[in-house]
């Protein structure tokens, strides 16, 4: 009858999962009855009795072996180097069943035999073995230990565990036996999860220490990926005094001399420019805090007069989305001026720097504090010459500028005071070309951009708004006056973009 094995309508395919299981353990007991086995394998002083099919189904490795034209296709007994007999049976008990017993001490040697051998399934079950296994103290250790074997997804999955707890490995003994190359590598890397850049560079430190006579002649290279512009300078200096070998000492020294000379240098913007991109940026997975600090409150509906001068500060951490207070201000002030140095706009690792502001008496402040989010305290700086409120501050070459501003007895200002933390005090610099309050200003390139602001008043409720903007260059200590702004304005926000 024509068709007569064709599939009818109506009829369907059924498929049993069970099968392959039952014809898997039905061959497996073929081979411990030794039936139809058709080839000896000889792994160190051990002899297995297996079948050429089986093992060639199972790995590209055999396949090539037993029908690849090699000797070894036409002998009876076949003889595999390079694998212990005791890990050789785990494997063939996985081949000729599906099951492999993984445990902390055959794992690497489980993973190099599969590897050796192309049983892939058995390489990624060791993986995810690793995986699970992996800690702080260990991490190290699978990390080199998947490089040797180039391992490529475990070396993956070891370097983003060592860059996200890269604090907690940075303190155990795996982190000190890391080659320079391996070192380095993880130093570079943009998604080191850390507090601060002051981190990574006490661990290259670490590094260095643990072995100074063969490792010194590497500062130079393990040094390079830190990224100096965001280490607080009187933090690293004072590291620097502390270091008890004078080379060791004189090489830092240098190191960070010829950062500052560069950075200083008006001939070398292109240099400046790839220093800015390159190291001034923070790491991508660096904590990352915004500070709110100072300024005045008053209840709601309430009037003016309740309004008060606030010393409080408080902190936001853009890991966890919270906001928490942190030490206060020795000083209540509105108005002020705030700087970091060592850090970005929000402080990664850097000092924050408060001046000038009102008090809660109505009087205008010359006090200047500093905090050191590692210490978590507020410490007095020297005062500046004069009293100043709407204020504008900006950090420069190592040095903070406080710039115009307001009090009573003088109105608007036009004068500039300079902290230079070299002779720690103030001086003062050229003064701007119009005296200005409440102005807005950013550091770029080298040079201080100062725009619009509050002109002088007798009524400082109501002043003039300007539109003006000022270029100051500390090389040639001058303002210059440059177009103006479209609309004038005061109390306003800049940011460089």
């Amino acid at each position: 009858m024509a068709n007569e094995g064709c599939p009818k309508a109506g009829d369907s395919l059924f498929s049993s999962d069970k099968h392959a299981q039952l014809i898997l353990a039905q061959i497996n007991k073929m081979r411990n009855g030794q039936h139809f086995c058709d080839v000896q394998l000889q792994v160190g002083k051990e002899t297995f009795k297996v079948h050429r099919l089986v093992l060639a189904a199972s790995s590209p490795y055999f396949a090539a072996l037993f029908t690849g034209g090699m000797k070894e296709s036409s002998k009876d007994v076949v003889q595999i180097l390079g694998i212990e007999a005791a890990i050789f049976r785990i494997l063939l008990d996985f081949i000729y069943t599906g099951i492999v017993d993984i445990g902390v001490n055959n794992v690497q040697e489980l993973l190099v035999a599969a590897d050796m051998l192309q049983l892939t399934e058995v390489v990624n079950l060791c993986c995810a073995f690793l995986k699970g296994q992996i800690d702080p103290l260990n991490c190290i250790g699978i990390f080199q230990f998947s490089e040797q074997i180039a391992c490529h997804d475990l070396l993956e999955f070891t370097e983003n565990y060592i860059h996200v707890h890269f604090l907690e490995v940075q303190s155990g003994e795996e982190f000190l036996a890391l080659t320079k190359d391996q070192l380095i590598k993880i130093l570079r890397s943009e998604e080191l999860s850390i507090e601060d850049e002051y981190q990574v560079f006490l661990a290259a430190m670490q590094w260095l220490l643990k072995d100074l006579g063969k490792r010194k002649k590497y500062v130079v290279e393990v040094l390079d990926p830190i990224r100096f512009p965001l280490l607080p300078p009187q933090r690293l200096l004072k590291y620097i005094e502390g270091v008890s070998d004078f080379n060791l000492r004189v090489a830092l020294q240098t190191l960070l001399k010829e950062y500052c000379e560069v950075c200083k240098s008006p001939k070398e913007n292109k240099f400046c420019s790839f220093l800015q991109t390159s190291k001034v940026r923070p790491r991508k997975k660096a904590r990352k805090y915004l500070y709110a600090v100072g300024g005045y409150t008053r209840l709601q509906g309430g009037r003016w007069s309740d309004s008060r001068a606030l010393s409080c500060v408080e902190r936001f951490d853009t890991f966890s989305q919270y906001w928490t207070t942190v030490s206060s201000l020795h000083q209540a002030r509105c108005g002020l001026g705030v700087a970091v140095l060592g850090g970005m706009v929000y402080a990664i690792g850097g000092l924050i720097y408060v001046i000038g502001g009102i008090s809660n008496e109505g009087i205008e402040l010359r006090s200047f504090e500093v905090y050191d989010p590692l210490s978590k305290r507020w410490s007095p700086l020297p005062p500046m010459a004069t009293r100043r409120a709407y204020l504008g501050v900006a950090a420069l070459n190592d040095c903070i500028y406080s710039i115009g501003g307001w009090n009573e007895t003088q109105d608007a200002l036009h004068t500039v005071e300079k902290y230079s933390f070299e002779e720690e005090k103030w001086v003062e610099v050229a003064s701007m070309k119009v005296p200005r309050a409440g102005m807005c200003v950013v550091a770029v390139n080298g040079l201080l951009y100062v725009s619009g602001g509050r002109s002088s008043s007798h009524d400082f409720l109501a002043p003039g708004t300007l539109d003006s903007v000022e270029v100051y260059n500390p090389h040639s200590d001058t303002w210059t006056e440059i177009g103006n702004m479209i609309t004038s304005r005061c109390e306003g926000g800049v940011a460089v973009l």
